[in-house]
């Protein structure tokens, strides 16, 4: 439960694969080298999150269709010998499910929709008997962290978690972060810390609090012959869930909706549906496609698919004037920026749901053909080699089917008394800091009286983020609070407003950070480093944004 900050050497790795958009029809009804003097070697990365996934459905993939125009580029390497297939594409089908064109892309047939959580594997329903003499947890113990805390710390953490939290001797190994004290007496400090608060994404309640505080302060003794009986119930399945926005899994598409999914993938010089390695450490890899949807098409949802959670840490969707083959994918060093003229389109990160805006609203998307770029974002701290074939889900409406055209802008500010591009001595060790910044809108393409309706917060730090601000400055510079949110990494959120942003208004955004190491911390990309970003959707697109420079190459950006 408690997690310490390390710097990680980040090491160029090959990059190999990744596997393309399919489409799902509706249901019917810089660089230079300061970073490198920055880094030394890994110590071990801890992520402070728990979540649990929906097991996401199968997605039946329809007959291959071999698509002209992706054919493989000589110029990039094979990950291997093998011979690769040409890639397919998806098919956009009609509501009656007939195909719009003989030469369109393959077709999909809509996914079930979910029935609810699958029982997670780290918490069986009959535990084995101990072996004569084993030491047990005692059975009100078992099942309060069975119910808060082993959808990360279970008996294969996810998320990046350190250590499992299963048996009665994973209490008392030394902590991973802190070795001077056993687990379980860190453990009851971090239950009650209310600045890194765990578990991070619900709220224990007051009787397994005080379940846990008394087997910890009493020592966390084994418990007794009775216990090796306990019956711990797996997560109760179905209960209404769904896949619509600030859900987890798939998205079942509406009427007139259509659904791509983008695979991470292995081979490099086209789409196949191999699992991409995922080395040691940290990297950052990005897979490239053409945008599948018509003219015109607006984003009505996001989702993220999970598939090896011990790795990921987030992604983010960009468009871009480069123009790599359909299906390449490259590894790139920390600092890394996105391609060439990259504006974002939208993100994720560990522990975060979906995003689905309201009915009326549509986010922008690039023309059909367009370059995408799926950036991700890999940590590894297993020690040992692992695979991924996670996906991210786009859904589309056809042009003119929402009233108001939406786009994403970063708020906040990449400068925390220094970053790892140009140096600096980051926030102080041992104490608390804010950095502020503040946006005022370019306003392009509006009328001289027309508000810039602020529709989505998502605010993004790291591991040692607590807190994020963002108030409206008036034009008699008074300060409004609209948004004031303590953080959670590994349990991102994001946030709906009703906010209307008139001429002359600004958005003052401040970012909260509680340094317990003994060494400052820049900003940077890493998660070793920090960010402080509000990453904020807003109507009419672009209105909010200002250009400002980044040191990642975006220009959608205000600060």
């Amino acid at each position: 439960m408690a997690h310490r900050f390390a710097i990680q050497e980040n090491k160029v790795r090959r990059g190999r694969g990744t596997f393309g958009p399919h489409a799902v029809t509706p249901a019917t009804g810089s660089l230079g080298p300061t970073l490198w003097r920055w880094a030394v070697p890994a110590v071990l990365f801890v992520l402070a999150a728990c979540g649990e996934d929906a097991a996401p459905p199968a997605t039946p993939v329809g007959t291959p269709v071999s698509t002209p125009g992706f054919a493989p580029s000589a110029g990039v390497p094979q990950a291997g010998a093998a011979a690769i297939l040409p890639p397919t594409a998806p098919k956009p089908v009609s509501a009656a499910g007939n195909p719009s064109s003989a030469d369109a892309p393959t077709t999909l047939t809509p996914p079930p929709a979910p029935q609810g959580m699958a029982p997670n594997p780290a918490r069986p329903a009959t535990p084995e008997a101990p072996a004569a003499g084993a030491l047990i947890l005692p059975c009100n113990v078992g099942k309060t962290v069975a119910t808060n805390c082993q959808g990360c710390h279970g008996a294969k953490p996810t998320g990046g978690a350190p250590m499992a939290l299963v048996t009665f001797d994973d209490f008392h190994k030394p902590a991973v972060t802190q070795p001077s004290m056993k687990v379980y007496q860190l453990a009851k400090i971090r239950i009650h810390d209310k600045t890194r608060l765990m578990p991070p994404t619900t709220t224990m309640s007051t009787v397994d609090t005080a379940t846990l505080d008394m087997w910890f302060d009493g020592g966390a003794l084994t418990g007794t012959a009775a216990d090796a009986a306990c019956v711990i119930p797996p997560p109760a399945a179905g209960g209404g869930f769904d896949s619509r926005d600030g859900l987890h899994g798939p998205i079942v598409p509406g009427p007139d909706e259509t659904c791509f999914e983008f695979k991470v993938h292995q081979s490099t010089t086209s789409l196949d549906d191999q699992a991409y390695d995922v080395g040691l450490g940290e990297h950052y890899e990005q897979f490239y496609y053409k945008a599948p949807w018509p003219q015109g098409a607006v984003a009505t949802g996001y989702a993220t698919i999970q598939d090896n959670t011990q790795v990921l840490h987030h992604w983010l969707l960009f468009s871009t004037t480069e123009n790599n083959p359909e299906g390449y994918h490259k590894t790139v060093p920390l600092p890394t920026l996105a391609g060439s003229n990259p504006q974002l389109l939208a993100g994720w990160a560990y522990g975060g749901p979906n995003l689905v805006p309201p009915n009326d609203v549509g986010l922008e998307l690039p023309a059909p053909g367009k370059q995408l770029n799926v950036q991700w974002h890999f940590y590894n701290s297993t020690g040992k080699k692992q695979v991924d074939k996670s996906r991210i889900q786009i859904c589309t409406a056809p042009k003119g089917s929402r009233k108001n055209l939406a786009s994403i802008t970063w708020l906040g500010t990449e400068d925390l008394n220094g970053n790892v591009w140009f140096g600096g001595a980051g926030m102080p060790p041992h104490q608390e800091s804010t950095f502020t910044s503040t946006c005022n809108p370019a306003r392009r393409g509006m009328g001289a009286n027309e508000p810039i309706h602020i529709l989505v917060f998502e605010p993004h730090m790291h591991r040692i983020g607590t807190h994020m601000k963002t108030s409206v400055k008036r034009k008699d510079g008074r300060l409004e609070t609209i948004f004031d949110k303590p953080f959670n990494f590994g349990s991102e959120q994001h946030y709906f407003m009703n906010f209307d942003l008139m001429p002359g208004e600004q958005l003052v955004t401040s970012c909260t950070f509680n340094n317990t190491n003994d060494f400052g911390v820049p900003f940077g990309e890493s998660s070793d480093a920090e960010m402080c970003y509000q990453f904020t959707y807003a109507w009419p697109a672009h209105a909010l944004s200002n250009g400002a420079f980044s040191i990642l190459g975006v220009t959608d950006t205000c600060w």
